[in-house]
């Protein structure tokens, strides 16, 4: 325990001169000039509730400590967590942006190859074409390119499947017609319980055609569209 050493002083004529020392219990005053040496005093021990209070004041002090550095803590983290999901976020947005450049860029190619696949099939039409000269005329490579999809809106009822040759649809309807299943069973041309078709290539076809069906042969997709007319090919659910 520390100690108080009051040291001597002088008096002035009949003034004393006091000196104050704190204790636990307040001020205490002494008359140093009744002191002929030096005394050393000893400070009054706390009480124990004075001790309680001092620990709970340290325990405060503690807890507003600890408080503090766990929000700055987290605050860290949160700014960390931030920064990450930012970062994540941008670079998302980056992909996603790459990923349209490049849809729109492959869309672009393919507008322009099939620009040019038509350009070239419209210098290839003719009035007639027969099954046995379109594989020297296009290749399947153009052909396939220049078949369009569709999911048609039609209804079908039907559960079979069935084969139509493209010279039997081409003595059948005139110049410009669309051909679907439905008008091919108007027609008689297929049986009534049909709901998808396959058009094959033989014969001649000597008109221009708008055909939908669920299948083509590719020789059958040339002969349509070297005489100027169009193969759709079909999406169809069955009802």
């Amino acid at each position: 325990m520390a100690k108080i050493v009051l040291k001597r002083k002088k008096s002035d004529k009949d003034t004393y001169l006091v000196r104050n020392v704190k204790s636990a219990y307040g001020e205490l005053e002494y008359d140093d000039s009744l002191l002929e040496e030096d005394q050393v005093v000893e400070p009054i021990e706390k009480t124990n509730e004075e001790i309680q209070q001092q620990q709970l004041r340290k325990a405060k002090e503690e807890e507003r400590r600890l408080a503090e550095e766990k929000a700055k803590e987290e605050e860290i983290r949160l700014a960390e967590e931030k920064a990450k999901e930012e970062e994540r976020r941008l670079a998302e947005e980056k992909a996603k942006e790459e990923e349209r450049r490049l849809a729109e860029e492959r869309a672009r190619e393919e507008e322009r190859r099939l620009a040019e696949e038509r350009a070239h099939m419209e210098e290839l039409q003719r009035q007639q074409v027969s099954a046995a000269e379109v594989k020297e005329i296009v290749s399947d490579e153009t052909a396939s390119i220049l078949i369009e999809k569709e999911v048609d809106e039609e209804k079908i009822f039907g559960n079979k499947k069935g084969i139509i040759n493209i010279d039997t649809i081409s003595r059948n309807f005139e110049a410009g017609d669309i051909v679907t299943i439905n008008s091919l069973k108007d027609k008689k041309l297929i049986d009534k319980n049909v709901c998808f078709v396959k058009v094959l290539a033989r014969g001649i076809i000597d008109k221009p055609l708008i055909v939908k069906a669920q299948d083509f042969s590719l020789d059958a997709a040339k002969m349509i569209q070297l005489t100027g007319g169009k193969v759709v090919l079909l999406n169809k659910k069955k009802y």
